[in-house]
């Protein structure tokens, strides 16, 4: 096209990379979400945090990568025999079949101040894939009381690397709480889901990258990879920000710190072409479909 592959173009590598960094995560939170599954326990339930952040945040992530992939591939993804057709069909079904996004959100809420403002110290959940007996989930009893389910801190898992994006996700994190300190959502906020749900989004981030920085530990992957994520990461938290900003019944203080959360990726450019030669243009030729 112009005398110039399709993969030349800038927005077609920003397409790969951001679509890339996104799946990347959404298997790598649901793996160690898997992790907290298979070592609950009556006196440990932060699964129940967890598991609806798969059904709501993994399955919508897994929307906006086909969406990016979308503009890659345009109409020769709706040619004769292609895959694609069925995948941006079928995806759309995965963040309804259990609850839409809004349910599992309202689930999600309750455990935000246990989260941010008393941790407990727990072991150390394992990597968890041997095949033994996960007899708690099938007797796991109530799912009551979800507001007194008290978490380890997450800080020990951003403080664990030291990335420039996770560093800049970190200052996002530390305004994020300064709202809920100073500017905690009002009464009459409380009611409003459309205010709440913005708020939410925020604070799924900040439990997806915890969940993602704690496997990068335990797998030990490509360092770039994870600072890639949270370039992603940090452009999606400054756009629940802005969001939550532009709500009709936001307060002053409130908006002061949701301007306060807007920021900007770190830019290297080195690292963006590591990453789509050494992790993304290596793929090129690697899938073989089924005889």
């Amino acid at each position: 096209m112009f005398d110039h592959y399709v993969t030349d173009f800038t927005h077609i590598k920003q397409l790969f990379i951001d679509a890339f960094t996104r799946l990347t995560a959404m298997k790598l939170f649901a793996l160690r979400a898997s992790d907290y599954m298979r070592s609950a326990s009556i006196d440990d339930r932060r699964y129940l945090l967890y598991n609806p952040m798969v059904k709501m945040r993994v399955t919508s992530q897994g929307e906006e990568v086909i969406d990016l992939l979308w503009d890659v591939i345009a109409a020769k993804g709706f040619e004769k025999d292609m895959y694609f057709e069925m995948a941006v069909r079928d995806i759309r079904a995965l963040p309804k079949l259990e609850g839409t996004v809004h349910v599992n959100m309202a689930l999600i809420i309750k455990f935000m101040a246990n989260y941010f403002f008393h941790p407990k110290s727990y072991p150390e959940i394992p990597l968890c894939n041997e095949p033994v007996d996960d007899d708690f989930l099938f007797h796991q009893g109530h799912a009551k009381s979800l507001g007194e389910i008290k978490f380890h801190d997450y800080r020990l898992a951003y403080n664990s690397v030291n990335l420039p994006n996770v560093q800049i996700f970190k200052k996002q994190i530390g305004t994020l709480k300064k709202l809920l300190f100073f500017a905690r959502p009002k009464k009459d906020q409380k009611k409003d889901f459309d205010f709440l749900l913005n708020l939410g989004e925020l604070f799924t981030l900040v439990a997806y990258g915890q969940l993602i920085i704690e496997k990068f530990q335990l797998d030990n992957f490509d360092a770039d990879i994870l600072d890639q994520i949270f370039d992603f990461m940090i452009r999606d938290f400054s756009r629940f920000a802005l969001n939550l900003y532009s709500k009709t019944n936001t307060t002053a203080l409130q908006k002061y710190f949701c301007k306060r959360m807007i920021r900007k990726p770190a830019k290297d450019i080195d690292r963006s072409k590591r990453v789509l030669q050494n992790h993304i243009y290596s793929l090129k030729d690697q899938y073989e479909m089924n005889s």
